[in-house]
């Protein structure tokens, strides 16, 4: 089963802040978005994009 997380969720799966949240988004982070609707993310594709983009996980996820 596909489970789709709100930022809020994403940011305390992560263990990132909401900042980084929205930093990782303007660089292309995917999210999904229903018109008038918040965006909400799918965690194997965030994870796939962070290691892709040359992130990587320490304490925090940092290049």
């Amino acid at each position: 089963m596909i489970k789709y997380l709100t930022g809020k969720e994403l940011c305390e799966v992560l263990g990132i802040s909401t900042t980084l949240l929205y930093k990782f988004r303007k660089a292309g982070m995917p999210y999904h978005q229903l018109p008038g609707g918040r965006p909400f993310y799918l965690i194997d594709q965030v994870v796939d994009w962070l290691k892709n983009a040359g992130y990587h996980q320490e304490k925090v996820w940092t290049k």
